[in-house]
């Protein structure tokens, strides 16, 4: 499958299809690594399925194709926090390599919850509580033309009216100028809005680019 076949049938972009294999390949990357994913796509193979998904313990990261599986243990790592986690019960007495989940064959699948999904191995979150509401982050291109703008605003009021009544959004927007906007700002006058507006003709360091990354970690 090519890479336009993969996106077609994920909803999956990545900013290099190819990943550096060495730390220092990874530093004469220009663009940062990175993906963006369609959610609510409609794609003909998409599985459903009627459980609850796994979770790392430490990430809360989704158990997925490209986690590595020791089929000996009954263990997976997760590609995010390279935490082993062991399998649950029901998947341990039966998973091979002949016999896999769907969440290991398919890079997109749907769970359906018969009940709110605990929150025990999500991270932050105590066991008990229920998980925080769905997160919709709208990137928006602005540099169109005014009748495509008037479309895009209309498509933009039909996603939200989509969305669940708790749902959480951001809106990123990006023309001569990227600006990240504060809907509200955690204010109950919601027509007081921010925006951080970031320059799009300045260039960043890589030391200035890796200092920002550490900032964001940190107050994540």
């Amino acid at each position: 499958m090519d890479v336009h076949e993969h996106e077609a049938a994920t909803g999956c972009r990545f900013s290099w299809n190819v990943w550096p294999a060495t730390r220092a390949e990874a530093q004469k990357i220009e663009l940062p690594l990175g993906c963006m994913f369609t959610p609510l796509r409609d794609c003909t193979s998409l599985q459903l399925v009627e459980y609850e998904p796994v979770r790392c313990r430490v990430s809360g990261c989704i158990l997925n194709p490209f986690c590595a599986i020791d089929f000996r243990s009954k263990q997976w790592t997760c590609p995010f926090s390279l935490q082993r986690n062991a399998f649950p019960n029901h998947y341990a007495m039966h998973i091979s390599e002949q016999n896999l989940p769907a969440e290991l064959l398919y890079p997109t699948i749907e769970y359906i919850l018969p009940q709110p999904m605990p929150a025990a191995n999500a991270p932050g979150v105590s066991a008990g509580e229920s998980l925080p509401p769905p997160l919709f982050f709208l990137v928006v291109d602005t540099c169109v033309i005014e009748e495509e703008l008037d479309q895009l605003r209309d498509s933009l009021m039909q996603a939200l009216a989509l969305m669940p009544s708790d749902a959480m959004v951001g809106i990123i927007t990006y023309g001569a100028m990227a600006m990240l906007h504060e809907l509200g700002g955690g204010s109950e006058n919601v027509d007081v809005m921010k925006a951080h507006v970031f320059r799009g003709n300045k260039e960043l360091t890589s030391t200035q680019k890796d200092v920002r990354s550490k900032d964001r970690n940190i107050s994540s």
